[in-house]
């Protein structure tokens, strides 16, 4: 299995943290982010002095390396702001884009950007047999995605095991 540089934005980050998948994304991803995607996912530390796990293991991941805050030379201008940068990040580079706001999820799936929401990786994991089908379905219910990508994903995975069970 070939990793693909990806480019974070602070949804999905969020997401498989709190989905309890987010050990998995250094498996399929080499994760790139932006300073203001950094920002955002620190904010619960920064600004409101909590100890916020996601925020506690994102600057984990910083120190040692497994997330590189890097920031295009172009912000696209569609959204708001770390939404952009992460959407730039991943346009300029030709790189996927980790994200899960619907809107900006849709519109640069429009854009022709290879675009993964969390509840799709987590139907990812079940199809390559790293989680289980119920823990897939937890999961997807788990996280703060919208209701569409989060009914389609789950869609998905009932396919999937039916094609699975035979």
């Amino acid at each position: 299995m070939v990793k693909q540089s990806a480019s974070l934005d602070a949804s999905f980050w969020i997401n498989i943290c709190v989905g309890g998948v987010v050990n998995f994304v250094t498996d399929y991803f080499d994760l790139f982010t932006t300073n203001i995607v950094a920002k955002e996912i620190r904010y619960p530390l920064d600004v409101l002095k909590m100890k916020s796990q996601t925020a506690v293991l994102f600057d984990s991941w910083v120190q040692t390396g497994t997330i590189v805050i890097q920031d295009p030379i172009e912000p696209v201008n569609w959204f708001q702001d770390g939404e952009n940068t992460a959407i730039a990040l991943a346009k300029e580079r030709n790189w996927f884009l980790l994200m899960d706001d619907a809107n900006p999820y849709h519109r640069a799936k429009s854009a022709g950007l290879k675009v993964v929401g969390s509840s799709e990786f987590c139907v990812l994991l079940y199809d390559h047999g790293r989680i289980t089908y119920d823990s897939a379905g937890k999961a997807i219910q788990q996280t703060h995605a919208s209701k569409r990508l989060k009914r389609n994903a789950l869609v998905l995975l009932e396919e999937l095991k039916r094609h699975k069970d035979g």
